[in-house]
């Protein structure tokens, strides 16, 4: 394991035992076996190591959520339902979540939710195509939907920032089921799994 990584697993340690608020860089440094100026060939401050880490938790769902696509062969629709399945049950450290949703983190945890968006939407923009190419989707603008699609998961259903009772939750969805039917010509109840069970 490359030093960067150490000190990544570290700080996702302190994270866990809710020490990182409190931890200095000697304290990382020194609970990753390495020498301070060790961990400043790597990271520029404390916030830099915050930054990758929280950078590297989120690329490991967009990977998974790359990876579990690629396995499928199913069409459009089913390959956005099982997307975005995946991506509401990706495990994400209850202990860095917590960290994001504080106040004073407001602009780490903004990037962490552009990061997502523009990964994602990559992703979601492929899968549109596809169904464009199927016959059973017509969009002229497949990655501007990937990207209001994503807006809604990332920033209008998170609930570190919203707190909706499980109606308005369902309301939204079933909002939002109707928006990409419509704008995407799709068969009525073809994302209806946005609401079902």
């Amino acid at each position: 394991m490359d030093k960067r990584e150490l000190i990544l697993n570290t700080m996702q340690e302190l994270f866990k035992e809710g020490k990182a608020g409190i931890a200095s860089v000697n304290d990382i440094a020194k609970r990753a076996g390495i020498a301070k100026g060790g961990l400043y060939y790597y990271f520029h401050s404390k916030e830099e190591v915050m930054d990758a880490l929280v950078e590297r938790e989120y690329e490991n769902i967009i990977q998974n959520c790359q990876r579990v696509l690629d396995g499928s062969s199913l069409n459009a629709t089913g390959k956005l339902a099982l997307l975005l399945h995946t991506y509401t049950t990706s495990y994400v450290d209850p202990s860095l979540d917590e960290y994001l949703h504080m106040p004073q983190n407001a602009a780490i945890h903004q990037k962490s939710l552009a990061q997502i968006l523009l990964s994602l939407s990559e992703i979601i923009t492929s899968v549109i195509e596809q169904g464009v190419k199927e016959g059973s989707y017509q969009c002229e603008y497949p990655e501007e939907y990937a990207h209001i699609l994503l807006s809604v998961f990332t920033f209008l259903m998170d609930p570190g920032i919203f707190d909706w009772t499980p109606m308005q939750k369902i309301r939204k969805m079933k909002a939002l089921a109707v928006l990409l039917e419509n704008g995407l010509s799709a068969e009525p109840g073809s994302f209806s799994f946005l609401y079902s069970e």
